[in-house]
C-alpha cells in the first residue's frame, strides 16, 4: 500500500495538559511514500583532545575495542557486546538487540523471531570479553579531560544471518522438548527419600492385588464375541449379574449363553441401541446439568415430571430399572431410522402415501388421509426418545416436521388442516402433544403461543356432557377423547393454561361410559371393550385417580387375565394404552404385561429389504392406519421405560 504526500492519520482529540498548551509548539508528522523512516538513535560517539591540542576523529581511534574507557558504556568487540552481565548482539534482520544464551550458543530475536546460531568468531569474541572481564581491564591510567560529544554518523552496521543448518534445528528442537524433562528430572532428584519409598510400595500392592484377582466360579457369565470374518475373537464383553456397571444395556431374558449366534446378535444390538446415545450432543449449552436431571427424576412424584426420564444420558439406567433390553432399545433404534427415511422432502410424514418416495418399496400404506396427523404421529416416538428439534441425532427431522405443523395449523389453533372423516380431532389432538412434549422438553418460547391456541381448540371443541369426538362440540367416544387428556395433560406438565373445569368434565364423561363392572365402553350405554378400558383408565390415572381408587384393580385384572399381548394379529391401538396404563400401575401385573409385550414386538419388527425397523400392520383397525402409524405406536410402546416416569412410583438414579 502506498499512501501520497497529502496522506496523514487521523489525529485523536487530546484531553490533559497537553490538550491546552500552545498548538503553535506542536509538532504534527505526516507519512507519505517517500519518507524517510526516521534513523534509528544511536549512542553518541566520544571524543578525546591530545595533548598537542588537537582531537582525533573518534574514539575507535585511541581504543579500536571499547574496553572500559567509561563505566556506562558497554565493552563490545566487534557484533558483541557485555551490558553488566548480559552478553547482547544485534539481529542480522531487523538490527534489534538480542540476548545471546552463551550455553547454548543460541539467540532468538523478539522482534522478528528470527533464531541466530552462533558463528565460531561470535563465540571467541564472547569468550575474549569474558576474560577481559574477569581481569577488570581498566585503561584508564591518567585523569582523562572532560570528553567531548560529537554526534556520529547515523549508520547501522548490518551483519548477515547465519545460513541455517540441521544442527540449528537438532539445537532449538532439543531447547523446546527436553526442557520438560529436565525439569522432571530435576524435581525427581529432590524429592525425599521417603516419598520415593511411598510410590514404590503403593505400585507393589496394586501389583499384587491384580494377580490375586480371581473369577468369581460362583455365579455364570455370559461372554460376548464379535466373529469376523473366518477368525474368531474381536470385541468380547463380561455380562456380570451387575448389568449396570459392565454393561450398560441388559440382554434378553431369553439368550443362551452357548450360542453364539444369538450371543453376536445381542452385542449388534448393543451397537446399534447405543448410536442414539453416541450421537447426542452431550456438550450442548441448552441441556441442563445431568446431576439436576437425576435429583429430579429421583424426587419426581405425579403427572407434571413425567418426561424426565427421556434423556439420553439417564436411560440406559431407567431401562435396565424398568425391564427394558438391548433388544427394545435396538428396536426403537431401527424404528427411528425408518421413520426419519419415510419423511417427505416438505418435512411431512403421510399415512397413505408415505412409500411415494423414489426407492421405496414398502407396502400396506394407511386408508386414513391426514398429513397433518401422520407428521404429529411419527414425532411422537423421536421425541419419547429424547431427540428433540435442538438435540439429538434426529433434530433435523424433527424441526421439519414441527414447522410443518406450525405452518399448517389455522388461525383459530386448529391441528387438523387436510383431515378428512372422522380423523380430525385426533390429529388435533395428536398435533397438540407434540407441540406441549416439546415445548416441555426445549422450552422454545417459539412453540407456546401455538400450543396454548391448541389446548383453547381442544377446550372449545369439548361438548357439554364432557366429551370429543370426530368434529368439534359433538357428543363424545371414549376413543376420541383419550387423545384429547393426552394432550390436556401434556398442556398442563409444560404450564400452559388448562381449565380445571374442562378436565372435571371429562371425568363426568368417563362415568358414562363405566360398566357396572368397572370397565369402560365406547360410548355412554354401549357394551365394555379391553381397548376402552385401557384408555379410560390410563385417562382416570392423569385425571386423579391412583391405584387404589374403586374400580382401577378390576380393571387391570381384567387386562391381565383376559387380554394379554398375544401373537399377531394383536391389536397395536390397545398395545399403545395398555403398556402405559400398566407401567404407571407397575407390580407384578407390570411385569407379566411388559414381558409379553417386549417380546411380541421385536420379534415381529421387519429386519429385510427397505421395510427393515417398520412393523407390518396386521389387524383391521392397524391396516386402516397403515405400516407407517403401526410403527410408530410401537415404538411407543418399546420407548415406554422411559417415555413418561411411573406416576405411583420413584426411581433412584445413581
Amino acid at each position: 500500500m502506498t499512501i501520497s504526500d497529502s496522506d496523514s492519520f487521523n489525529l485523536v482529540p487530546m484531553t490533559g495538559p497537553a490538550a491546552q498548551s500552545d498548538p503553535t509548539s506542536m509538532t504534527f508528522f505526516s507519512l507519505g511514500a517517500d519518507t524517510p523512516l526516521p534513523p534509528p538513535e544511536l549512542h553518541p560517539l566520544i571524543m578525546y583532545p591530545t595533548a598537542d591540542g588537537t582531537q582525533p576523529a573518534t574514539i575507535e581511534a585511541i581504543n579500536p575495542e571499547t574496553i572500559a574507557v567509561n563505566p556506562n558504556q558497554p565493552m563490545r568487540i566487534g557484533n558483541v557486546w557485555l551490558d553488566g552481565d548480559t552478553l547482547m548482539s544485534s539481529c542480522p534482520e531487523c538490527a534489534s538487540p538480542i540476548t545471546i544464551r552463551h550455553w547454548l550458543m543460541v539467540a532468538d530475536c523478539w522482534n522478528c523471531h528470527t533464531a541466530v546460531l552462533l558463528s565460531a568468531d561470535h563465540e571467541a569474541a564472547i569468550e575474549q570479553l569474558l576474560r577481559k572481564t574477569s581481569r577488570q581491564t581498566v585503561t584508564t591510567a591518567v585523569p582523562q579531560p572532560e570528553p567531548i560529544i560529537a554526534k556520529p554518523k547515523p549508520v547501522l552496521p548490518y551483519f548477515p544471518a547465519a545460513p541455517k543448518t540441521e544442527a540449528h534445528d537438532r539445537i532449538r528442537t532439543t531447547v523446546i522438548h527436553e526442557q520438560p524433562l529436565l525439569w522432571i528430572r530435576r524435581a525427581f532428584n529432590q524429592l525425599p527419600a521417603w516419598i520415593l519409598s511411598l510410590l514404590a510400595h503403593v505400585l507393589l500392592l496394586i501389583f499384587l492385588g491384580l494377580l490375586s484377582d480371581t473369577d468369581n466360579q460362583g455365579d455364570r457369565y455370559i461372554t460376548l464375541s464379535v466373529v469376523v470374518g473366518d477368525k474368531g475373537g474381536g470385541v468380547t464383553t463380561n455380562l456380570t449379574p451387575d448389568a449396570e456397571t459392565n454393561y450398560d444395556l441388559p440382554p434378553p431374558d431369553n439368550i443362551d449363553p452357548d450360542n453364539p449366534l444369538e450371543l453376536e446378535k445381542v452385542e449388534h444390538d448393543r451397537e446399534i441401541a447405543e448410536e442414539l446415545q453416541q450421537d447426542f450432543d452431550t456438550n450442548n449449552p441448552n441441556l441442563p446439568d445431568i446431576d439436576s436431571v437425576k435429583k429430579r427424576i429421583n424426587e419426581a412424584t405425579g403427572t407434571n415430571k413425567t418426561i424426565l426420564a427421556r434423556d439420553p444420558r439417564v436411560r440406559k439406567q431407567i431401562v435396565s430399572r424398568e425391564g427394558g433390553t438391548s433388544a427394545t432399545e435396538a428396536a426403537v433404534a431401527r424404528g427411528l431410522a425408518w421413520l426419519a427415511k419415510h419423511q417427505s422432502p416438505n418435512g411431512n410424514w403421510s399415512l397413505h402415501k408415505f412409500n411415494d418416495s423414489p426407492g421405496c418399496t414398502c407396502k400396506n400404506p394407511g386408508q386414513v388421509i391426514t398429513d397433518m396427523g401422520a407428521t404429529s404421529l411419527a414425532l411422537l416416538p423421536f421425541l419419547g426418545a429424547g431427540q428433540t428439534h435442538i438435540v439429538g441425532k434426529y433434530k433435523d427431522h424433527v424441526r421439519e416436521g414441527i414447522n410443518y405443523l406450525l405452518d399448517n395449523q389455522i388461525r383459530d389453533g386448529d391441528l387438523s388442516f387436510g383431515a378428512r372423516g372422522n380423523s380430525r380431532m385426533y390429529t388435533h389432538g395428536q398435533g397438540t402433544i407434540v407441540l406441549c412434549e416439546a415445548l416441555m422438553m426445549t422450552g422454545d418460547r417459539r412453540l407456546r403461543n401455538p400450543a396454548q391456541e391448541a389446548v383453547n381448540f381442544i377446550v372449545k371443541s369439548q361438548h357439554s356432557a364432557g366429551g370429543w369426538r370426530y368434529q368439534p362440540g359433538e357428543p363424545g367416544d371414549t376413543s376420541v377423547v383419550g387423545w384429547q387428556i393426552m394432550a390436556l395433560q401434556s398442556a398442563h406438565a409444560a404450564g400452559l393454561i388448562v381449565p380445571s373445569q374442562t378436565l372435571t368434565k371429562a371425568n363426568q364423561y368417563l362415568n358414562l361410559v363405566q360398566t357396572s363392572n368397572s370397565l369402560y365402553g365406547y360410548r355412554p350405554g354401549g357394551a365394555a371393550t379391553n381397548v376402552m378400558t385401557a384408555e379410560a383408565l390410563l385417562c382416570r390415572f392423569y385425571l386423579g385417580y391412583n391405584q387404589t381408587s374403586p374400580g382401577v384393580e378390576d380393571g387391570i385384572n381384567y387386562l391381565v387375565k383376559n387380554h394379554l399381548p398375544a401373537k399377531p394379529p394383536f391389536n397395536m391401538y390397545y398395545m399403545y394404552y395398555g403398556t402405559q396404563l400398566m407401567h404407571h400401575y407397575g407390580g407384578q401385573p407390570w411385569k407379566t404385561w411388559n414381558a409379553q409385550m417386549r417380546d411380541l414386538l421385536i420379534a415381529s419388527q421387519k429386519t429385510d429389504g427397505h421395510r427393515a425397523g417398520s412393523w407390518t400392520p396386521v389387524e383391521s383397525h392397524d391396516r386402516s392406519g397403515g405400516r407407517l402409524y403401526t410403527t410408530a405406536m410401537a415404538i411407543c410402546c418399546l420407548e415406554v421405560y422411559y417415555r413418561h416416569l411411573p406416576i405411583f412410583r420413584e426411581l433412584e438414579l445413581e
